[in-house]
Parts: structure tokens; sequence; C-alpha cells
């Protein structure tokens, strides 16, 4: 059964390839992200100061609360080697409810036993 209007932000996040797991690392070790995935070798082509660019980037889909979602923009933003990286936040319409109570439950502050 899903849930409707579940409580999950789905993040998109570009990046240099040789930067993507330890940006995406470090967002879980401060449990902004409950999840991510690592998506090589995507080729993205974009506007930069009056050019077309190309580049090979890493995406990475992470999910967050949506109450963690302002902490975790404005964290990856200060971790991201780009001057304007590309950090979108989408709002799913459905999600199973077993996979919204994990997330949850891992995106709030570590107890002080994991800390």
């Amino acid at each position: 059964m899903l849930a409707s209007a579940p409580a999950i932000r789905l993040v998109l996040m570009t990046c240099p390839p040789d930067q993507a797991e330890q940006l995406l690392l470090q967002l879980l070790r401060e449990r902004l992200v409950g999840c991510g995935n690592v998506v090589s070798g995507v080729r993205s082509c974009y506007w930069w100061e009056g050019q077309i660019c190309r580049e090979t980037e890493s995406l990475i889909l992470m999910e967050t609360a949506p109450d963690r979602l302002p902490a975790l923009l404005e964290r990856a933003e200060e971790l991201h080697p780009y001057e304007v990286p590309k950090i979108v936040a989408i709002d799913p319409s459905a999600c199973v409810p077993g996979y919204l109570e994990w997330l949850s439950a891992v995106t709030r502050p570590a107890p002080p036993s994991e800390a």
C-alpha cells in the first residue's frame, strides 16, 4: 500500500564524479539524508557564462524528511565545489509507508552514543 502525500523529499544534485561519494557520505554523517545513490557517467549540457558547456558529472539522488530539507539544501551548497550547484528538491506524490517511517527515524540528530 502507498502513502499519499508522503513526508519525504527527493533531492537531485550533480557534481564532479570524483567528489560525489564524499559529498553524499558527509550529508549522511550529518543525518541530513537517510539514503543516497550516486549515478556515474551523467552527461550534462548547460549554459554557463554565455556558452554551452558539456561535462561528465555524477548525479546524486537523496531522500530526506521535509523538516530536514532546509538544512540539507544549505549544507549541500556549502560543501559543493561549484559556484552555482544544481540542487533540486522534488515532492513525491506517493511512497511506501515503511520507507517513510525508516527515513524519518534516520534523519533525526544522532543520539549521544553515536555522535
